[in-house]
């Protein structure tokens, strides 16, 4: 018997990235997966800027950009019937510059190459990372999750005693049905085949470099790659008679050509594979110690590359209370958090890729669901907020799932605001701040007194930084306090996740006390939530 802190069940992204930064946190992890490598495939590629903020919290932002298998900003986003046509359609850039929002950019680095680097990552800081590895049975308790693996060269099985499971299976995998979690939502709307070829015609439309590239002879997307691998991908009609095996070699070339608008290209089928568009979210991404990340609590669309993107959100928000709860600084009860704070905001997201879907693409099997008002991808990645949760509301929050990334505040539920700072004479971000420990930001030294007597008396991991005249911060934007919403006396609580979760706009009289009774009130283990068991 192998014991664990936590059980992670698939080994792509988002396990992957599950994986890494429990490791990243000390927390003790195996990691199961049946197919003997990564991915093969690149169905996630962009990564957004946000989910950079998180590689980069690991160290792996200058990694994932070496090994970039595109740029998402270099070329724009076109229509067309083909692209030889004279009349091009031009976009913006996938992903427009976040230098404004955020410390980091997007990227485009896709799901085979950076499967790699979340794995050995993973490996790195000790999490036990199999693949080749099944999983067979598994049953829960309110102590303990127990599985039996199978190594599926060897045939050999072992036990492993877990505290927790994350689901990371993918929509077609089979554990959230055997947890007995039901789905809502449209439910399969297209389907659509994923063409990966190589080609000789060059990245550009009329000389101008695209990113990609609705054509619409073809009701379909081509993505250029460098080295020439490209992606088309485009729907198919079952309901015409149409199936995945037709897409041979002969009609892939037949597609692409009429695609491209000329006959005098080279192209080679590489690997032609179908999948579905649904739209799917798991009722409950909990279920007594299993918790459901990516693809396994939702499904989506990939229009405005929301999906992949969540799932990575999904493991962050996850894997700091899982850590939390682990080193005994918050009691079990916070971990109610993730259904309560994600699946809002994943059910909102999904909206807004149907929203996207409806008015990019075709939609002759009148599926779709009507659409919400699209809002900005930056107001989507950035802007998400936290009604209910690991968050002390001042107000009763408006409905609306995002605000405006411009606009982002400090309230509670809200990430953090990007704003410079200067830290041991290097210019760094305020996210740059958010790691492993609770995060106080202030600018008044009885803060910062009151943060270090907590966290001595509590055991409690509370880091506190002041930006004050005498502070071990510099304010190089001259932003605070305004940017946070607090006036010269007040502070503000930031999870490990970026994610501020309390705030006191002004100075208090007594701030171990307010920090205790706001500790206490958020789940983390404290003197008065002691005594209160």
């Amino acid at each position: 018997m192998t014991n664990t802190t936590v059980l992670v069940v698939g080994g792509g992204l988002n396990g992957l990235t599950a994986a890494a930064l429990l490791a990243h946190n000390d927390i003790a992890c195996v990691l199961v997966e049946r197919h003997p490598d990564t991915s093969i495939q690149y169905k996630f590629a962009g990564i957004s800027p946000r989910s950079m903020e998180i590689f980069r919290s690991l160290g792996l932002e200058e990694e994932i950009r070496t090994n970039r298998t595109g740029d998402q900003q270099a070329g724009a986003i076109a229509r067309a019937r083909n692209l030889a046509d004279p009349e091009i359609q031009w976009g913006g850039p996938a992903w427009p510059d976040a230098s404004a929002l955020s410390p980091t950019q997007p990227a485009t680095c896709d799901q085979h190459v950076l499967e790699p680097i979340l794995r050995r990552y993973a490996e790195r800081n000790g999490a036990d990372v199999r693949f080749s590895t099944e999983l067979v049975t598994f049953d829960q308790d309110e102590t303990v999750v127990r599985a039996e693996i199978r190594d599926i060269a060897t045939c050999a099985k072992e036990v492993i005693s877990a505290d927790y499971l994350i689901v990371a299976d993918g929509a077609n995998g089979s554990l959230r049905e055997r947890l007995e979690i039901s789905r809502s939502g449209a439910g399969g709307l297209q389907h659509w085949m994923n063409v990966v070829f190589d080609t000789d015609m060059p990245p550009t439309i009329g000389g101008k470099r695209f990113t990609s590239c609705f054509v619409t002879d073809l009701n379909g997307t081509f993505t250029p790659r460098e080295g020439g691998r490209w992606l088309l991908a485009l729907q198919y009609f079952p309901e015409k008679g149409e199936k995945p095996q037709d897409f041979d070699e002969a009609k892939c070339r037949e597609l692409i050509i009429r695609g491209a608008g000329r006959p005098d290209i080279t192209t080679r089928l590489v690997d032609a594979r179908s999948w579905e568009v649904a739209a799917l979210t798991a009722r409950q991404f909990r279920r007594g110690r299993a918790f459901l990340v990516g693809d396994a609590a939702h499904v989506m669309p990939p229009t405005g590359a929301f999906g992949g993107n969540s799932g990575i959100h999904d493991a962050h928000n996850l894997a700091w209370k899982l850590a939390m709860v682990a080193r005994g600084h918050a009691d079990p009860s916070l971990l109610d958090s993730y259904d309560m704070e994600r699946r809002p905001v994943i059910e909102a997201t999904l909206a807004q890729a149907l929203a996207r879907l409806q008015k990019w693409f075709d939609d002759p099997s009148k599926r779709l669901p009507p659409p919400v008002a699209i809002v900005e991808d930056y107001d989507v990645v950035f802007g998400q907020r936290y009604a209910a949760g690991i968050v002390a509301l001042a107000s009763t929050p408006d409905d609306h799932p995002f605000q405006k990334s411009t606009e982002l505040s400090g309230r509670p539920g809200t990430r953090l605001p990007h704003f410079a700072v200067g830290r041991a004479g290097q210019r760094i971000s305020s996210l740059d701040l958010c790691d492993r420990d609770l995060l106080l930001l202030c600018a008044d030294e009885a803060w910062c007194q009151a943060a270090d007597s907590v966290s001595q008396r509590l055991g409690m991991p509370l880091t506190c930084h002041s930006l004050g005249a005498n502070g071990d911060l510099l304010d190089l934007d001259h932003r605070w306090p305004s940017v946070l919403g607090v006036k010269s006396g007040g502070s503000a609580l930031v999870r490990p996740d970026g994610f501020v979760a309390w705030r006191s706009t002004h100075g208090v009289p007594d701030p171990v006390q307010v920090l205790i009774e706001t500790l206490d009130g958020l789940g983390f283990r404290t003197e008065a939530h002691e005594h209160h068991r």
